[in-house]
């Protein structure tokens, strides 16, 4: 592999970025005899005794790939790749999450490898009255991309012997076969933008775990990253509204301090069905992983998630402009002008703020009272996630980065009183935790609180 294709190999692969790795050509050579077997197998030509048509099945169909590699290549370096493979185990998970027994949906795997995920899915979707029509069904609901070639052949050729084992045949096979019954599964790299993607209903995902260089047009990250975050905020940002995302993801994204951001765009694009832990990926693999579950678009309309429509028909941002407060006590040297100066620490909780003795200089905005502050930063689990403060003194007033300014656009004290009384509500703190798990929150997440009839 030339060296300029080395990271677009490490950011877009899985079991497949050993395209990365140095291996011996005795052992390339070893893994493409196997694959040109199983391609061969895939064709359903040759007559093949029961006995090792089964046991050929089962080297196919149960993690062999996956097991052929780890012989070959040291795990120190598939750790550096990133480089993991599905267990039968975590890919059931993932079919189970992806596909209800009423809904067949169309569901596309972005980083497929050797296809373990969607076979998962396969397992599940319903036979049609002949080999024929089952692979057409399959081939119209499944797809995928990868940047192997090899990889992609492998996929559908496991695609093609799963349907053969479902209807119970074995070569010779009398029927022609289509000539690409998976013609959507694709060499592909899917951290380009994905418009192929525009009529997916699930997306299914054991992204690599490697690191990779974050494109220009992140918004959460620059420098060298999990290239799984790149994956999930690629798919979200190229799959319709109402599509799932179902993938298993390193722990470090839901718990790491250094992907809060991605964790609070991630939410604002839509819901977090589930983040369940599930423990080291495999016996093989010393890396916590999760499984997450996202629907996308469910909180981009709405404010009121997760209530009747009789309790809120609109958020707080109707009522009041919501800014994060732009003083950076470390970063803004004091020049210009004094101004009234506040910070979480000098708020009293829930209560109004008359008079600022504390006074600094400051040449960025100041805010004009009144308005209502809330602290930027609080636990889930802590009680009041919005805690506030009203803010009514005389003069405009320069405002820590750690708090985030409600400004009532009728300029009223009696607004901002009400939006107090609203704050304090045990549905306020119910409705922030459904919405956002993580510490700090967001300016989107304030403006989107719904705006109680009842408080």
């Amino acid at each position: 592999m030339r060296a300029e294709n080395a990271e677009l190999y490490e950011a877009n692969t899985g079991l497949h970025c050993v395209a990365t790795i140095p291996v011996a050509s005795d052992q390339s050579d070893s893994f493409s005899q196997y694959v040109e077997s199983i391609l061969e197998l895939a064709e359903l030509c040759k007559p093949v005794n029961g006995f090792e048509w089964q046991k050929k099945l089962a080297l196919c169909l149960d993690g062999e790939p996956g097991r052929i590699l780890r012989e070959q290549i040291p795990r120190i370096d598939l750790r550096r790749q990133g480089a993991y493979f599905t267990s039968f185990r975590l890919a059931k998970r993932v079919a189970a999450a992806a596909v209800s027994q009423t809904i067949t949906p169309k569901v596309c795997d972005p980083a497929c490898g050797a296809g373990d995920l969607l076979l998962a899915v396969a397992r599940k979707l319903p036979l049609q009255p002949n080999f024929q029509d089952t692979l057409g069904e399959w081939g119209r609901l499944l797809s995928g991309f990868d940047i192997s070639g090899q990889f992609v052949r492998l996929t559908k050729a496991r695609l093609i012997l799963l349907a053969a084992k479902r209807h119970k045949i074995r070569p010779p096979f009398d029927s022609s076969l289509p000539l690409d019954p998976f013609p959507n599964i694709k060499i592909g790299n899917s951290l380009t933008p994905l418009r192929h993607m525009s009529n997916i209903d699930v997306t299914i995902m054991n992204p690599p775990f490697g690191y990779a260089t974050a494109p220009a047009d992140c918004d959460w990250a620059s420098g060298r990253v999990n290239a799984a975050a790149l994956f999930v905020d690629r798919v979200i940002r190229d799959t319709p509204k109402g599509s799932r995302i179902v993938a298993i993801l390193p722990d470090v994204l839901r718990s790491g301090s250094r992907y809060v951001t991605w964790r609070e765009l991630t939410r604002v694009s839509g819901s977090v069905l589930c983040e369940k832990p599930l423990g080291l990926f495999d016996k093989w693999t010393d890396v916590d992983v999760y499984l997450f579950h996202f629907e996308k678009g469910l909180n981009l309309d709405k404010y009121c998630v997760g209530y009747p429509p009789d309790q809120a028909t609109y958020g707080v941002g109707k009522r009041f402009s919501v800014h994060v407060g732009p003083v950076v006590p470390h970063r803004h040297a004091e020049t210009g002008p004094y101004a009234p100066y506040i910070n979480a620490r000098s708020l009293p909780s829930w209560g109004e703020l008359t008079t600022i003795k504390t006074k600094r200089q400051f040449t960025g905005p100041l805010f004009e009272p009144p308005f209502v502050c809330v602290k930027r930063t609080s636990r889930p689990d802590s009680g009041h996630r919005a805690i506030a403060t009203l803010v009514r003194s005389n003069k405009p007033v320069a405002v820590e980065n750690h708090l985030v300014v409600l400004l009532p656009k009728d300029g009223k004290i009696q607004t901002c009183r009400k939006l107090m009384c609203r704050l304090v509500s045990p549905k306020t703190d119910r409705w922030l935790n459904a919405r956002l798990r993580c510490r700090h929150l967001t300016t989107s997440a304030i403006s989107e609180m719904p705006w109680w009839y009842k408080p």
